[in-house]
C-alpha cells in the first residue's frame, strides 16, 4: 500500500514524520523525497544571499524586459566616452 506522510529531514538524516502512522507490525518503507525549504543556518556570503532570495523585497522586485536591460546597457557604455 502507498501512503505519503509529510516529514522533516535533518542534516544528519534523521527523519521525522509530521503526523503519526499506523502499521501492524514493523515494516519497511521507500522514502522518496522534494527539497521545499532550504535554511541555512551557516555565517558568510551564502547564508546572506539565500535570505535575500527568500525575501518579500526579492520576490516583489521589479523585473525588467530584455529590451530595457539592452537599453540600459547600452546608456551606460554610451556614457564611458
Amino acid at each position: 500500500m502507498l501512503t505519503t506522510v509529510e516529514a522533516t529531514i535533518d542534516v544528519d538524516g534523521t527523519v521525522e514524520l509530521l503526523e503519526p502512522v499506523s502499521v501492524p507490525a514493523k515494516t519497511r518503507a521507500k522514502l522518496s523525497f522534494e527539497i521545499t525549504e532550504i535554511r541555512h543556518q551557516g555565517k558568510g556570503n551564502s547564508a546572506k544571499l539565500l535570505e535575500l532570495l527568500e525575501s518579500p523585497r526579492f520576490k516583489n522586485r521589479k523585473k525588467y524586459s530584455n529590451e530595457e536591460i539592452d537599453a540600459h546597457i547600452e546608456e551606460i557604455r554610451n556614457s564611458w566616452d
